[in-house]
């Protein structure tokens, strides 16, 4: 990433004008080649995006979540369908030559993406609870919003 003046140029993609960073998407970008998804894992990047794009709250900096989130999904679904693939032995738990058991890898990879899918569901308000928390609370007329005052400085000076 190299930042020239207010615009900012990542290696091999297009210019980003900085005052755009904090702009809501009106469409969602094409998945970044460098995450290198696949074809299932563009789907859910497409599937949540599109979600999220109709909110009017997307920004730039977010799509790396996006990213995180699409892969996550990806990667629980094929757990999952490993679990039920083979059943309660190999799928659920392993048995070791020696007659010991433990929790298949199958279900840590499960218990971890459903953990990273939570913290990325929260991040984008998918949960009664979480909208709710998200919720932006009225400010008085005669508060400034610094955030808005910051996007207009930027606008100003490119």
């Amino acid at each position: 990433m190299e930042n020239k003046g207010k615009m900012i140029v990542m290696k091999g993609e297009g210019k980003t004008n900085a005052a755009d960073l904090y702009t809501p998407l009106s469409k969602l970008p094409v998945s970044s080649s460098r995450f290198n998804l696949t074809k299932d894992q563009n789907y859910w990047y497409a599937y949540f995006g599109d979600q999220l794009v109709a909110t009017k709250k997307l920004m730039r900096p977010d799509l790396i979540h996006l990213h995180r989130l699409a892969r996550s999904v990806d990667y629980y679904i094929q757990a999952e369908n490993k679990i039920q693939e083979k059943g309660y032995n190999g799928g659920l738990i392993q048995t070791f030559s020696n007659g010991a058991t433990n929790v298949s890898a199958h279900i840590t990879i499960r218990e971890k993406m459903l953990k990273e899918i939570d913290e990325l569901s929260k991040h984008f308000g998918f949960s009664f609870l979480d909208r709710k928390k998200l919720k932006e609370e009225k400010q008085p007329d005669n508060q400034l919003d610094a955030f808005e005052q910051l996007q207009q400085a930027l606008k100003q000076s490119s």
